[in-house]
């Protein structure tokens, strides 16, 4: 019987060291399988945040150029109540238009001599946009140094 004793602690041995490896593997395959899940959780946040990022900057731009557009408009009204004949002609054409809002009893852009002004301008920087080429659109929207 004796020397069932020492066989018995073999096949034990073994057995533990069977249990062992697997427990290792396993512990293993869970290390990587975590670590590919922060990775991809990783990836997935940064693209999202880049997109937000550039999504920002892109209503920034529109922003900048909207403020570019409007700022051109009142610039050239501006200049239209400067001159000394336009300004007359605007003056006595807006008081007109003032007086038929009081006949119609409600006051509308009709008659409105400065609303020319502005339409005719901004449409002039719009369109300017609107006949822009492939080329030049992708110039205009390309990453640069600012």
């Amino acid at each position: 019987m004796k020397h069932l004793v020492h066989t018995k602690e073999q096949i034990e041995y073994v057995r533990l060291s069977n249990e062992y490896d697997f427990i290792k593997k396993r512990a293993l395959v869970n290390f990587l399988t975590n670590s590919r899940t922060d990775v991809e959780n990783h990836f997935h946040n940064r693209a999202h945040s880049m997109l937000n990022s550039i999504e920002r900057y892109e209503q920034n731009n529109m922003k900048t150029l909207l403020n570019s557009i409007s700022k051109s408009a009142l610039t050239k009204v501006n200049q239209a109540l400067v001159d000394e004949t336009s300004s007359k002609t605007i003056k006595e054409a807006a008081f007109q238009a003032a007086l038929t809002g009081l006949r119609e009893g409600v006051m509308t852009y009709k008659g409105d001599p400065l609303m020319p002004i502005l339409t005719n301008e901004i449409n002039a920087k719009v369109n300017a946009f609107k006949s822009l080429t492939p080329a030049e659109e992708t110039k205009m929207i390309s990453l640069k140094e600012d």
